[in-house]
């Protein structure tokens, strides 16, 4: 997720939205943080969060002790090694070198008892309604997708024929009350042609516009790629 525009619109590589009361659109990015060349902040400070403009990301970080530790919610990084599968290039978006400066990415965790992935939230200190938001995949999903690993499948199966996808989907509220939500694709191997079958790499823009006046937004996700402990697919999107 690369910058947010506020009518209000998101994106974890920038959000655009715009605060009703000024009529005035602002863009939501990364680059005030700062980080090291080629690193990430995951919330091991115990901060809870970070805030940009009006919007809040939620960090949620444990210390299990014995140098163990966990988190969800949301990262930020400036990471881009998008051929290196392995958990540790966790933070790394899928865009690669074409990506500039710092996105933010999130981790979705899973409910212990039914294993259905759990939405993670951002939320606006005053109401406002997003125009666009940018994604892409992390380097860590995408790759299991193409390749497959030890836990989820390659995309279209051996054959590329398997009609696999990945969805995200963004669910604006307003007070408790939902008003829409937009689905989108992050790979689709539907296609009846498989030349047409895809795991998105470069930074894409969503039009938010139809979710209109909110105070926070749900991001979950859902996969074709389902087991008896859940979805198999890597729960993390930038």
């Amino acid at each position: 997720m690369k910058q947010i525009y506020k009518k209000t619109s998101l994106a974890l590589l920038m959000i655009l939205f715009m605060l009703p009361s000024f009529s005035q659109t602002i863009l939501v990015d990364f680059e005030e943080f700062n980080l090291a060349p080629d690193t990430f902040w995951n919330g091991s400070d115990s901060s809870g969060g970070f805030s940009n403009e009006n919007v809040f990301f939620n960090n949620n970080f444990v210390d299990w002790g014995g140098g163990v530790t966990s988190w969800d919610g949301f990262a930020y990084a400036n990471k881009y090694n998008d051929s290196l599968q392995e958990f540790g290039n966790l933070y790394s978006t899928f865009a690669g070198n074409n990506s500039e400066g710092i996105h933010a990415l999130t981790y979705l965790n899973s409910d212990w008892v039914n294993y259905e992935i759990i939405p993670n939230y951002i939320r606006f200190t005053h109401p406002s309604s997003v125009m666009s938001m940018d994604v892409t995949n992390s380097a860590f999903t995408a790759l299991s997708m193409k390749n497959g690993d030890f836990v989820s499948k390659k995309f279209g199966g051996s054959t590329g024929d398997d009609p696999d996808w990945f969805m995200l989907k963004m669910i604006g509220y307003h007070n408790g009350i939902k008003t829409d939500s937009i689905d989108f694709y992050l790979a689709d191997f539907r296609f009846s042609n498989n030349s047409e079958d895809y795991i998105i790499k470069e930074w894409t823009s969503i039009d938010l516009t139809p979710i209109g006046m909110i105070d926070s937004m749900a991001f979950i996700l859902f996969s074709s790629d389902m087991g008896a402990y859940g979805m198999n697919t890597p729960a993390v999107f930038c």
